[in-house]
């Protein structure tokens, strides 16, 4: 049952397009980084204006003073909204002492009257209107490489480079598998609660109303962005930002994403709107917690300040994102010296590749190996323009995901981004420096020992770094045979703390009984009195005391009573029962059983201390035994196999039942088993593989996946939660006998 993490993708053999500057689909040529260059307005230069404006009156007096700047060429962008900006150390005093702050401003000018602006009293610097470009697809023309492979022993800095990204090496899934992260989702992390922000070239998104000339491709688990047409297009850029989304998930099914398009424009004004609104939505609603950049530039030229100056005011909003609370990766770059892309010119290699805001010394700088721990020849290289210990780390590209292969360090950042995820969900308060130290002291070095300047500190490695950061997380133990012969599903229950009862049909219908006890083996199966047409049900309201209910010869529903030392005779509660019974308790007087009748519909008969209730239809049509649990007082779940082969459920509240069955899906061969701890609810049934499959409902929201738990069931299952991070399940195997697993 449980899917694979790209099942939401359509697999079909796809290639990335081309953006090779000489395509025909290819962006217009860049802009020249000169300021006294022609662009598509002639002599006028795309600027970013840094302006001061008196505090707290930030977007409205910056749109009022830029309205007011006496510059004849200079026209101010009004569709652009003023961004408030942390000024600079050597700023910070003097705009202190005239209670002002510091904004920034967009528009065009007349290249040689950009020296004009900068002289006027509110203004503070002008900067170009960085272009920027992905870091990914500019490989790839027409299913041709468009690196220059040359002899991988002789000119890579790490052993064999590949420099062929076009051929994968693995999919998607097997990446998962070289992480471990198959193996923290089966530890039930799998990114619920964590939003990433993809940072990008747009996504298509599941539910939303495409625009023309789109793909037919549609990414899952989008929920917002800060364009009002989030999650409808993804073309400017050749469906790279579906490729950074689906990478996203592939680590972190369970993630959240929002849309954080900045093509439109290509230039970095739209990072800086991106990132200001993510860190006011972060303010408002702890989210997005991660944001994952696969862009940046490709050569020093394109804005020189920009690539060595960490003052640069997009730079400074990164900084302010992380020290905010957000994690925040950049790709390093395609530009590394063994077979770099042809848009890198002659700035590649070490000390030439990572420029700007993609090697500040706060972000993870992400460099690119395959699955096989081979490193891609274009990987861009430190020293970066702004920390010489870059790149941090790398994860792996070339692996079929979005496309026939998802390549570039374009790839390998949100793979790294969707591990972070995993992290930050296990440790809710992760911060920055605490997840790149992390990954930089789990890798796996591939170089000389130690840090290097081409795969920094090595492959992150999502497993170690998960058991470094929960070195106490439970596991689910394997499967053990407690022997015995059914032919119904088991019931269990602990009546005091490392104690379990497992209650069985036998052949000859009669309940018997195997208890464990600590670290002891179970003992042997004791048979009690009785007859059983179907499952039993036991629950314990107190310590050392059990009930047991079963369904008797005459179908109707008996209870019978252990008090720590003697079993009590057998009870009749009436009815007339077809399938088996289940119980649960919200109090130490009130018990509440149900089962299924003639009509297929469940029935409900509680105990409040002093008298049975009458029997009350809860209508539905089940399949087998109901099951049943109690997260808090006046509480009730209720879950029955429909006649769909899905699982309903039914909730009480105190005052009154839902008026009806919710369906949760699924197509299971019986009926799901129950158990609560917190506010958790933990679902078992049995796939049509006949394995166990669990699933977690925290305030009856669903927080993962069906995890295959694997067994060989030939009935429902049984489960129980008896301790902090403990949880038992029983089944009955193909030959009969009662198997065990549990997580500690």
């Amino acid at each position: 049952m449980q899917s694979n993490v790209n099942n939401n993708f359509n697999n079909s053999e796809r290639r990335m397009p081309s953006l090779d500057m000489n395509s025909a689909s290819a962006p217009r040529e860049m802009p020249s980084s000169r300021m006294d260059a022609a662009s598509a307005y002639g002599h006028m230069q795309k600027v970013l204006v840094e302006l001061r404006v008196p505090s707290n009156q930030g977007v409205l007096a910056a749109s009022r003073t830029a309205a007011q700047i006496n510059v004849s060429s200079f026209r101010f962008d009004t569709s652009y909204e003023p961004i408030t900006v942390n000024s600079t150390n050597e700023q910070l005093s003097s705009l202190r002492a005239n209670n002002e702050e510091t904004v920034i401003v967009r528009g065009i000018i007349e290249e040689n009257d950009i020296q004009e602006l900068e002289s006027q009293s509110n203004v503070i610097k002008v900067y170009k209107d960085t272009p920027i470009a992905p870091f990914d697809i500019a490989l790839l023309e027409k299913n041709r490489d468009l690196v220059a492979p040359m002899n991988g022993a002789q000119n890579c800095p790490i052993g064999t480079c590949d420099c062929s990204p076009t051929t994968a090496k693995g999919t998607i899934a097997d990446v998962a598998k070289y992480f471990g992260a198959d193996q923290i989702w089966a530890a039930g992390f799998r990114g619920e609660g964590i939003v990433v922000g993809v940072v990008d070239g747009g996504i298509t998104a599941e539910g939303r109303n495409i625009g023309p000339s789109e793909t037919i491709h549609r990414v899952n688990n989008v929920i917002g962005g800060p364009a009002s047409d989030w999650g409808t297009t993804a073309k400017e850029w050749g469906e790279h930002g579906n490729m950074s989304a689906t990478d996203v998930l592939g680590m972190a099914p369970a993630a959240k994403l929002y849309d954080c398009r900045i093509s439109g424009g290509d230039a970095i004004s739209n990072a800086l709107k991106v990132f200001d609104w993510a860190i006011k939505q972060y303010q408002t609603d702890g989210t997005p917690q991660i944001l994952t950049n696969s862009w940046g530039i490709y050569q020093e030229s394109w804005d020189e300040f920009y690539a060595n100056n960490p003052e640069h005011p997009f730079t400074r909003k990164v900084v302010e994102a992380i020290e905010l609370g957000i994690l925040v990766l950049f790709a390093a770059g395609n530009c590394g010296g063994s077979c770099p892309s042809q848009r890198c010119g002659t700035d590649t290699g070490s000390g030439k590749s990572i420029w700007g805001a993609n090697g500040h010394p706060l972000v993870m700088t992400v460099g690119a190996v395959n699955k096989e721990e081979q490193f891609i020849g274009y990987s861009s290289q430190g020293p970066a323009s702004l920390d010489p210990n870059k790149p941090d780390f790398c994860s792996v590209s070339h692996f079929k995901g979005y496309f026939a292969s998802d390549n570039g360090t374009s790839a390998a950042c949100p793979i790294a981004a969707g591990v972070v995820a995993l992290l930050k969900q296990a440790k809710s308060d992760l911060n920055q420096q605490q997840a790149k130290e992390l990954l930089k002291s789990t890798a796996k070095n591939i170089g000389e020992p130690g840090f290097d300047h081409h795969s920094g500190a090595g492959i992150i490695q999502a497993k170690a770094a998960f058991d470094q950061l929960l070195p106490q997380q439970p596991k689910w133990h394997e499967w053990e045979s407690w022997g015995g012969n059914s032919f119904y599903a088991p019931a269990v229950v602990s009546s005091e703390e490392n104690h379990l009862d497992a209650f069985i049909v036998g052949g000859d219908s009669a309940i018997y009984r195997k208890s464990w006890h600590e670290d002891k083996n179970p003992g042997e199966w004791q048979k009690l009195d009785g007859f059983s047409l179907g499952t039993p049900a036991v629950l314990s309201r107190d310590k050392q005391n059990i009930d047991l209910f079963i369904i008797s010869q005459q179908r109707t529903l008996q209870r019978k009573c252990w008090n720590g030392k003697t079993w009590s005779e057998w009870e009749n509660l009436g009815g007339l029962c077809k399938h088996g019974v289940t119980a649960t308790s919200w109090g130490s007087d009130r018990l509440d059983v149900f089962s299924v009748a003639a009509d297929n519909a469940v029935w409900h008969k509680f105990w409040n201390g002093q008298c049975w209730s009458e029997w009350q239809s809860l209508g539905g049509i089940s399949l087998g035994t109901p099951a049943a649990v109690s997260l808090q007082e006046n509480s009730i779940d209720v879950f029955i196999r429909g006649c769909d082969h899905a699982i309903y459920r039914k909730s009480w509240n105190g005052t009154s039942w839902s008026s009806n069955w919710e369906s949760l899906g699924g197509l299971w061969l019986y009926s799901p088993a129950v158990t609560a701890n917190t506010n958790t609810i933990n679902i078992f049934t049995v796939g049509t593989d006949n394995a166990i499959y669990r699933k977690t409902y925290r305030d009856r929201v669903t927080t993962n996946e069906w995890q295959n738990l694997g067994g060989a069931a030939i009935s429902a299952a049984a489960a129980l939660s008896w301790g902090q991070n403990r949880i038992d399940i029983f089944t009955i195997g193909s030959d009969n006998a009662l198997y065990h697993k549990w997580l500690s």
